[in-house]
């Protein structure tokens, strides 16, 4: 008798599905034939024990040499002999029990065997995947790639409500947040609805980012967040935190650089309660935190409107990387002692690199402070999920304390410490003389330029600019290196202060500082 738990053994290797070749006949199947009002004396001892297989019910109705309605009880074969005798003899088994033969066919094997039959016994079965509407989306191995057809219609085959079967091709799009993938089988159609949260969110899975693992994170932080409270979206996707958000009562500035993100979450705030309380944005995140989430806490903070302030920022690739817009100079001194007066709470989302045995929450408060270049007073870190083996995703939540700020003030102290800052390098530009003034003052202009241009992470600098700031450069370190001339009449004094040559030491360190600027 060929064994329910695996297909033939000729269907291994297939790269096209034949559903043909997975039909067998099992012979001798164990079955009860009951009269149906006796069924329910029975059924729930011997559901255990019951052949189970997609597209086949155990129990069926059937008629008797006089006509009858009996019922027909399906047992597994390699599981009855567990049926107790003394159950057997309650029940009159011997009376009842009949042998019959089934012949099955592709839509009564489970997907895990049918894929367990196809693949080589060297590659393994793929049990991981997830629906996105209409869409299976799958990450498949290299070693699984030859028989990716077949494993996208076995998927498609075997799962309830799926249409289209997609492979992710590489990792996710830096700049717009979505991967690029291949559609295995199935309707070309990538536009699909998803409910999360009792939202429901339209969009085109192969334009924007989505991932239905997060959903309980997403529930999580908006549980953070009360009515009356704002929430700054900085990377919203199309918006599985600021929708729900926005339904609860809480006012929402919800931005995305994606053009195609930015038009769902648009359409995924229409809802009577979310396009009254949430503004969309699509613009680079640092502008948006530079701008709209400072003008409008400032705003808050100047009318004394109540609530809390939420920044979400849920990239985690590259999110920290936005943390040098808190530190360089994004408030007065003003400004800052207004907005700290009672400090938004940032919630970002990173990844971290670790085994079991390292501190996840340990290392994720290393990465944030090394990024902000102080020492955070209060946070808290939360495992969010493993991305792959050593690599975690976690989300780190902190409240933008005074501390956090750098301003002009901090970074030229006056007095005796301007230049020398807790007991660190000389400012290697300070020495005296005109000729040492003119090298200042250049290099004071070369400042002034750099702080004009985003210079952080994901900008863009033309050539024109960079050409500008290079020349500059070059020619401030013909002004450092400019020899000491003497004067041509050795009686002549020197008018005003005298001229002091620029030690070697200070050379050598304007000479490191220069090439290190270049672009």
């Amino acid at each position: 008798m060929t064994s329910l738990l695996v297909p033939p053994p000729d269907v291994r290797g297939q790269t096209k599905l034949d559903c043909e070749a997975f039909r067998v006949k099992l012979k001798s199947v164990p079955y009860l034939q009951v009269p149906q009002n006796c069924i329910t004396k029975f059924q729930g001892n011997v559901k255990n024990f019951l052949l189970k297989l997609p597209k086949f019910k155990p129990v069926q109705t059937a008629k008797n040499l006089h006509g009858e309605t009996e019922m027909c009880v399906y047992f597994d074969p390699s599981k009855i002999q567990n049926i107790s005798d003394s159950f057997k003899e309650e029940i009159n088994w011997a009376e009842y029990y009949a042998e019959q033969d089934l012949e099955l066919t592709y839509e009564n094997w489970p997907r895990d065997d049918v894929l367990r039959a196809i693949l080589p016994e060297n590659v393994e079965v793929p049990t991981s995947f997830s629906q996105i509407g209409h869409i299976i989306h799958i990450n498949l191995r290299d070693e699984q790639l030859p028989f990716k057809k077949v494993i996208g219609q076995v998927l498609l085959d075997k799962t309830a409500n799926a249409r289209t079967v997609v492979n992710k091709l590489n990792v996710i799009n830096n700049t717009y947040r979505n991967f690029e993938m291949e559609i295995l089988v199935g309707d070309p159609d990538t536009i699909v609805t998803a409910k999360e949260s009792g939202c429901s969110f339209t969009f085109d899975f192969a334009k924007v980012y989505w991932n239905p693992r997060l959903v309980n994170e997403h529930a999580a932080l908006v549980n953070l967040l009360s009515k009356g409270d704002v929430l700054y979206d900085v990377f919203a996707g199309v918006g599985p935190f600021a929708v729900p958000a926005a339904n609860k009562g809480v006012r929402v500035l919800a931005n995305d650089l994606n053009p195609e993100s930015y038009k769902w979450l648009c359409k995924n705030s229409q809802g009577k309660k979310a396009r009254k309380l949430l503004t969309a944005f699509n613009k680079d995140g640092r502008d948006f935190l530079r701008d709209d989430v400072k003008r409008d806490i400032l705003e808050r903070r100047k009318n004394g409107s109540p609530g809390a302030e939420h920044l979400a920022m849920n990239l985690p690739a590259l999110a920290v990387e936005f943390l040098d817009v808190f530190r360089d100079n994004w408030l007065s001194e003003d400004e800052a002692d207004k907005l700290c007066s009672r400090p938004p709470m940032v919630h970002l989302y990173c990844f971290v690199k670790a085994t079991k045995h390292e501190d996840w929450k340990a290392l994720t408060r290393q990465l944030l402070e090394k990024k902000l270049g102080k020492t955070l007073v209060e946070i808290e870190v939360r495992h969010v999920r493993n991305v792959a083996p050593n690599k975690e995703m976690m989300r780190a939540s902190f409240k933008l304390e005074r501390g956090i700020f750098k301003n002009e003030k901090e970074e030229e102290p006056m007095g005796k410490n301007k230049g020398n800052k807790a007991g660190g390098a000389k400012n290697v530009f300070k020495v005296a003389g005109a000729r040492s003034q003119r090298a200042k003052t250049k290099a004071k202009k070369v400042k002034t330029t750099l702080k004009k241009l985003d210079l952080g992470q994901g900008s863009k600098l033309n050539k024109e600019k960079t050409n500008q700031i290079n020349k500059q450069l070059v020619e401030l370190s013909k002004e450092v290196h400019q020899p000491k001339t003497k004067p041509k009449n050795k009686t002549a004094q020197p008018v005003g202060k005298t001229v002091q040559p620029i030690s070697g030491q200070v050379k050598e360190q304007a000479t490191s500082l220069i090439q290190n600027m270049q672009i």
